[in-house]
């Protein structure tokens, strides 16, 4: 009996996991927090995550493959259309559906439920942000949801402070199917160095433009170059109108160097070295619905 327990045990399971939900509900917050390090930016502005970002956490219980997928909502930009066919593809990839809400929504979001209520895969509900309220908040919020659809598992969760982390990455691995993981224990993300870079420079970007510059701006990679004990970066970034790139600029140049100190100091801890950033503003009409350079974009 007991050399019976000891391989029921140990047998791992490994599978895929798909984050999906509406703008800002704490998908990527999440997903840094579980993996320990920073995979996926953050930032309070909508839409902040544009593509699929990959995590993997892999532990003595088996291997999570995480998709972290641009927030749900309606495409108005090929961008967007590119966006939603990310989470599209993430969904049927997936072993399990992960359905973030914020404890204060209200009501439910059809739009969303109809992306994967006809797929039949175990799907949790995550109620996030609950750090600020007390149990009775928290209860109700369990009670007004837990109808809307069939849900496997409803785990309310503090993906900034970590609550309940541990008890979700538990019920994951209860309902993965068994099997070895399907990358090496080193690795915790597949995306491309050279995006990971520029998606660190737009953050930047995201916490300190205003209204709905963000939406219009992204930042290309042009250059990386190790130069032994200096790593030099040369980027743009994408605006679409003079009057954006005036702003992106700022007063003799003080935003864009702003952008770009910051961005170093992440860069430099990333890089564990000193790095040069040398940042520069372009002018590119409609981007966002150019496939050329939403491809060129992919790094």
């Amino acid at each position: 009996m007991e050399e019976l327990k000891t391989e029921q045990e140990t047998k791992k399971h490994s599978g895929y996991v798909a984050l999906v939900g509406r703008t800002n509900v704490g998908k990527s917050t999440f997903l840094n927090n579980i993996l320990e390090t920073k995979v996926s930016i953050v930032s309070n502005k909508p839409q902040t995550t544009r593509k699929q970002i990959l995590g993997i956490k892999t532990t003595q219980k088996g291997q999570i493959i995480f998709f972290d997928s641009p927030g749900i909502h309606r495409p108005y930009f090929k961008l967007n259309e590119k966006m939603m066919k990310d989470v599209h593809a993430s969904l049927l990839d997936a072993d399990i559906i992960l359905y973030f809400i914020e404890i204060e929504d209200r009501k439910e979001d059809e739009f969303a439920l109809s992306l994967f209520k006809d797929l039949n895969k175990p799907t949790f509900l995550v109620i996030n942000k609950i750090d600020k309220f007390g149990k009775g908040k928290i209860l109700g919020k369990i009670d007004r949801f837990k109808d809307i659809y069939p849900w496997n598992e409803i785990v309310p969760i503090s993906a900034l402070k970590g609550t309940s982390i541990d008890l979700l990455e538990d019920l994951i691995y209860k309902y993965l199917p068994e099997g070895e993981g399907f990358y090496p224990e080193e690795e915790y993300t597949l995306q491309t160095e050279k995006f990971y870079v520029s998606e660190l420079i737009r953050e930047k970007v995201l916490h300190h433009a205003d209204a709905e510059l963000p939406f219009a701006t992204t930042v290309y990679v042009e250059e990386m170059a190790d130069r032994g004990k200096l790593m030099y970066i040369r980027a743009e970034i994408y605006v679409e109108k003079h009057s954006q790139k005036k702003i992106i600029v700022g007063k003799q140049g003080n935003f864009v160097k702003l952008i770009g100190k910051l961005a170093r100091k992440d860069l430099e801890d990333y890089f564990e070295k000193q790095v040069y950033v040398d940042l520069f503003v372009k002018i590119v009409p409609n981007w966002r619905n150019s496939p050329a350079i939403l491809s060129q974009l992919e790094g």
